[in-house]
């Protein structure tokens, strides 16, 4: 059984990368046929590359036709949604930044995670301490030119910290977040959520159900202790 981390001693690390910055980067391409690229979940990793779901923003009605230059930032796996201008792609990303962190056991990639052509590369990065060090020393030698990289104080204290939960589930609760279900009036269903992951709508509901359970027993024992 793998031994869990602690969780009390994690820091966040943001970076953000003008495209001036990134010319020589293979994943400076993706901005040539998409306005945005935003990381919806970590779905873990393929042949240990990254895999997430991820939404994409585009001009016209159909998802631009790729070429096989973007193989080295982006390989989309499956279309989960398209619509007008926006798709959501399971896909893996095995450009140089992202197998950096990849390679860290101490690190992984969490939202906000975005590419956009307005603002450059945004990325926030979880782990511990020393973990986070080692990824940013990588990163500047990968990046010589002076970029935002910030690493926060320890996550501690000031906030309730959330309940860990299986994998699955939190896949599913953290889509069902980012479309919109727990918003008012809700933006999908649970169907529209199964359809995304590829799962039965009465899985999505177990696995919601089951996370918010946890969650809200979590926060009320919390509550009571402070």
């Amino acid at each position: 059984m793998a031994k869990k981390k602690n969780m009390g001693n994690l820091r966040y690390f943001q970076i953000r990368i003008l495209h001036a910055q990134a010319k020589h980067l293979p994943g400076y391409a993706i901005t040539e046929f998409f306005n945005k690229v935003e990381m919806i979940a970590g779905t873990g990793k393929v042949d240990s590359i990254p895999s997430c779901i991820l939404k994409v923003e585009f001009d016209g009605p159909e998802l631009p036709q790729l070429n096989e230059e973007l193989n080295e930032s982006l390989l989309i796996d499956r279309i989960l949604e398209q619509k007008d201008g926006v798709a959501y792609l399971r896909a893996r990303t095995p450009g140089p930044i992202q197998m950096i962190v990849a390679r860290e056991r101490d690190c992984w990639v969490i939202p906000p995670t975005y590419l956009s052509k307005e603002n450059g590369f945004f990325m926030t990065i979880q782990g511990t301490s020393k973990g986070l060090k080692r990824v940013k020393d990588e990163l500047e030698l990968l990046i010589p030119e002076k970029m935002d990289m910030r690493i926060s104080k320890m996550i501690i204290g000031d906030l309730i910290a959330a309940p860990e939960l299986p994998e699955r589930r939190h896949l599913v609760i953290t889509t069902a977040v980012k479309k919109g279900y727990y918003d008012t009036p809700r933006k999908c269903t649970q169907k529209d959520i199964a359809d995304m992951l590829g799962i039965k709508q009465g899985t999505v509901a177990e696995h919601l159900q089951y996370a918010e359970s946890v969650i809200i027993n979590s926060w009320a024992d919390q509550v009571s202790q402070s």
